[in-house]
């Protein structure tokens, strides 16, 4: 089917329609009043009507459908390279390449080659197949994750992946203080980093790769919530005792009880209801109606002190109907997982709904509102009694950060979040007074959860830059053009993308359109108005 799509708007192009037509008509008047030959006449007439014609046509840009696949087309910024493109041209099998900024509609699928494209030029694509190619510089960031705000000794995550050809080594540091380190992986060159934010508000980090420094890491901390610690063992010990004292002179409050006999039990400390509730048991203390009555509650169960893994899992996973499995890793007693650090012969397997540490010896599972962990750790206590206090609060940390209780009005909010960029956040919990969050000045309206009918989300824009005021006592920090540039780039790329593939593409908006080739026009343009030209010179 034929269509017409005007070179220029409706109004101008019926305006110069008009008016070739009224200039074709004065031309034929003159050429059959002018005293010439008939063949002339008829020569005359066919030439300049033949370019009248011509000339409509070009302004009405006649275009149809045809059944012929289109060709892929290589768009490119106008950053890459001549040797690039034409890598990708020979790689892809595509024939033709484009700037972007010279891109007219033309080709489907589109691949797109570089980063640096503009808003823009990105809308100029319309509802094509769009591919884009990942052409990432050597020791470039092209994925970096961490939580833009949490609650003081919850467990930061950082996750990224770096282009390199070796493996490096990646640190978070804190005013001159290394939070934790790790070796990014070798072929996919993915790292994460995990620390408990301890500074109360405003934090930022310094991330360097083998040493240099690559950009910062900021987030927001913002006040926890009294925990109740609750220890239950079936008899004391000395890791036991240490874990208390260790509790205790970090302000926690804390409750011991401990079996001396079927129907005995000694308690020490005092109890809080107001406060989030974590529980440390033993295997013994499963099948008990407290322990029951705690996951129910929304609390955080730790098992420890385990002592046959092939029975005391099973019983895990029977009491609360989880997945843990482990695997043997070892035919020796023990195993390594740090330095002076021991754990059982045993490995968790990975499964998606859980979390490991420690070499895969420690395991945590979100019940619901409540999480349970399981810990195959020998011994830590005489790391304390070593004189290394310090390593054995970090790993005591990093285990009660990881499993920290869940509480209600927590905000979800993933860095980095970029200036004029789309961004999203999450409220969660039991009861919303109102159904919009406050950023800045401005009001961001809430729509609830498909799933969760305790959550609401929203969509925003941070028109700001730095830190950015959320609900009157938290912040947030809005990176800017020059901060992360690899990483916005991703980003604004990543949610193009999304909403490419989310659009109502029918297969009318995908059929392919033809139209005469813009070098045809100038080749008939130039043809007719030479033998309009040569006419009375050859024809005297």
């Amino acid at each position: 089917m034929i269509q017409i799509e005007p070179l220029i708007s409706w109004t101008w192009t019926w305006l110069f329609a008009i008016a070739i037509i009224l200039i074709l008509g004065v031309q034929l008047f003159w050429i059959l009043q002018a005293e010439l030959k008939a063949s002339r006449k008829v020569i005359k007439i066919a030439l300049n009507t033949l370019f009248s014609i011509v000339l409509l046509a070009y302004l009405l840009q006649l275009t149809w459908t045809s059944d012929r696949p289109e060709e892929a087309v290589l768009l490119h910024s106008s950053s890459s390279t001549k040797e690039k493109v034409r890598f990708w041209k020979d790689s892809l099998g595509i024939k033709k390449s484009v700037d972007i900024k010279n891109y007219q509609g033309e080709g489907n699928p589109l691949y797109l080659l570089g980063s640096d494209f503009s808003e823009l030029e990105l809308l100029k694509l319309g509802d094509r197949d769009i591919q884009w190619v990942s052409d990432v510089e050597e020791g470039e960031i092209s994925f970096l994750e961490w939580k833009g705000i949490l609650r003081k000794g919850e467990m930061q995550r950082l996750r990224g992946r770096i282009a390199s050809s070796e493996s490096l080594k990646i640190s978070l540091s804190q005013q001159g203080e290394i939070l934790d380190e790790s070796q990014s992986e070798l072929n996919e060159g993915t790292f994460q980093l995990e620390f408990p934010a301890k500074v109360l508000g405003r934090n930022q980090l310094d991330l360097m790769v083998n040493d240099s420094l690559y950009g910062s890491i900021n987030f927001f901390a913002r006040p926890a919530k009294a925990i109740q610690y609750s220890l239950q063992f079936a008899f004391p010990d000395a890791e036991i005792r240490n874990l208390t004292q260790f509790l205790i002179n970090s302000g926690e409050k804390v409750n011991e009880s401990i079996d001396v006999s079927i129907n005995s039990r000694i308690s020490s400390g005092s109890s809080a209801s107001d406060s989030l509730q974590f529980l440390i048991i033993d295997p013994a203390q499963l099948s008990k109606k407290s322990t029951q009555e705690a996951i129910e509650n929304g609390a955080s169960v730790l098992v420890i002190n385990l002592n046959d893994i092939g029975k005391d899992i099973p019983a895990v996973n029977k009491a609360f109907e989880t997945k843990f499995n482990v695997t043997r890793s070892t035919p020796e007693e023990s195993r390594e997982v740090e330095t002076d650090l021991d754990a059982y012969p045993y490995e968790f397997e990975s499964v998606i709904a859980q979390k490991q540490l420690f070499e895969n010896a420690f395991a945590v599972q979100q019940i619901g509102n409540a999480k349970l962990g399981v810990s195959l750790l020998g011994k830590t206590f005489p790391i304390k009694l070593a004189g290394d206090s310090l390593r054995y609060q970090a790993i005591w940390q990093k285990i009660l950060g990881a499993m920290i209780p869940q509480e209600s009005g927590s905000i979800e909010l993933n860095q980095p979040i970029f200036t004029g960029i789309r961004a999203d956040i999450q409220l969660n919990q039991q009861k919303f007074k109102e159904d919009f969050v406050s950023v800045e000045s401005d009001s961001i309206f809430l729509r609830p959860s498909l799933v969760n009918p305790f959550s609401k989300t929203a969509e925003f824009v941070s028109l700001d830059s730095g830190w950015v005021s959320l609900s009157d006592s938290l912040e947030y920090y809005s990176y800017t053009d020059n901060e992360w540039p690899s990483l916005q780039s991703s980003k604004m790329r990543a949610d193009f993308l999304s909403a490419n593939s989310q659009s109502d593409r029918s297969s009318a908006a995908l059929e392919n359109h033809q139209k005469i080739s813009d070098w045809i026009w100038y080749g008939l343009f130039l043809l007719v108005l030479t033998l309009l030209w040569l006419e009375p010179k050859l024809l005297k």
